[in-house]
């Protein structure tokens, strides 16, 4: 099958959870012998021929220079469109004249858009009656409602998040399918959009159940966490983290935090480090990894790493949902300061533990994310869309 990826940016280097997903899906159908061609934008102060190498062993990139276009500027088009303000900072005439060509030339069977800001630059797809494949990776108008929430001094959050909802209500009704990472995604999407209901299901990302750790850091146990990498439900949990649970920890002697790609300077209780151009360094061996989320929608990739990469697991409610696991089986679940910290001292002083949860974790990864099962899963719904 020729599949059109049209994406809102590189999947390589897969330094971020939503890069790492697309990244992952595009080996998958690779060595399930699709034929890939990826259409996304690049910064050009950024472009890397090295990236592109590696995106060549997977697929055809055709990667797009421009300039990022600014809060500001989105916030005047969204404006004067009447459109959702995220989805007009991703809307490119260039990407879409570049999506148009390709289509023409090439006629692919299906235009995947990863993401839903991704769909502003498929109207050549629409218009030649090329089937469209919608992937979401999370909830957008859920992300924002929860941010919201959480900043209630700003009401243009909730405006945006209005926005969004109507605009998943519509665009869900435009596309051949729409595809979840999680069960709960979908069932979110179809109570957003019933008349879509029908072709809206969840397909679980593919993730390796094996990869090797990177090289130990210093703390008995290191305890590892991602900072911001500009995603603010990142920046929400880390800087909860530091305040709540890092006061908390000071006692426990040997343990040692390490924050990676946090943007924070290094402070006593904290080893801060740049994020790794290889993302097993941020699992580095013999340590545990704290996910500390208090806002999310989807899959948090960075649990099925630590999993792959052999490390125990200690997260909150909110950053394990969409996983089918339970507290004390793949991972522990701590939603507060004080249960952190006695995660963290039962995984500190119980090697089996560290052990049996790490087992579970990877015998999940193989009965939820086996690559050539979740590729499977995928063709499926292609082949469905195309009917």
């Amino acid at each position: 099958m020729k599949i059109l990826v049209v994406a809102t940016k590189p999947p390589w280097p897969p330094h971020d959870g939503g890069r790492l997903v697309l990244w992952l899906t595009l080996q998958a159908l690779a060595t399930a012998g699709h034929a890939l061609h990826l259409i996304a934008p690049v910064d050009a102060a950024a472009a890397d021929p090295e990236a592109l190498a590696h995106l060549r062993t997977v697929c055809t990139p055709q990667l797009i220079p421009l300039r990022p276009r600014g809060w500001a500027a989105a916030a005047w088009r969204a404006a004067r469109e009447g459109s959702a303000l995220s989805l007009a900072r991703h809307r490119h005439a260039a990407i879409a004249t570049a999506v148009a060509v390709r289509i023409a030339e090439w006629r692919p069977d299906i235009v995947h858009a990863e993401q839903l800001q991704a769909l502003g630059n498929c109207d050549a797809a629409f218009n030649t009656g090329t089937r469209v494949v919608l992937r979401m990776q999370n909830v957008e108008s859920s992300l924002w409602q929860q941010l919201a929430r959480a900043r209630p001094l700003l009401p243009l959050l909730a405006f945006e998040s209005r926005r969004l909802r109507a605009a998943e209500a519509r665009l869900l009704r435009r596309v051949a399918a729409t595809l979840t990472l999680t069960d709960d995604d979908a069932a979110a999407l179809r109570t957003i959009a019933p008349q879509a209901a029908a072709n809206i299901s969840a397909v679980a990302p593919p993730y390796p159940s094996q990869l090797p750790a990177g090289p130990s850091v210093a703390g008995e146990p290191a305890l590892v966490l991602a900072g911001s990498t500009g995603w603010w439900p990142n920046r929400q949990g880390l800087d909860w983290f530091l305040a709540s649970v890092a006061p908390r920890l000071r006692g426990n002697a040997g343990v040692r935090l390490h924050v990676f790609g946090g943007g924070i300077p290094s402070r006593r209780d904290v080893v801060a480090h740049a994020a790794p151009a290889d993302s097993a360094a941020a699992f580095p061996e013999g340590a545990i990894a704290a996910v500390p989320l208090l806002t999310g929608s989807g899959i948090r990739m960075r649990i099925l790493e630590a999993w792959a990469r052999g490390l125990p697991v200690v997260a909150t409610r909110v950053a394990a949902a969409g996983l089918v696991v339970a507290s004390g089986r793949e991972l522990l679940i701590a939603d507060n300061a004080e249960a952190f910290v006695e995660a963290v001292r039962s995984l500190q002083a119980d090697a089996a533990l560290r052990a049996q949860l790490v087992a579970n974790g990877r015998a999940y990864l193989r009965r939820h994310h086996d690559p050539a099962a979740c590729a499977a899963a995928l063709t499926r719904q292609y082949r469905a869309a195309l009917t």
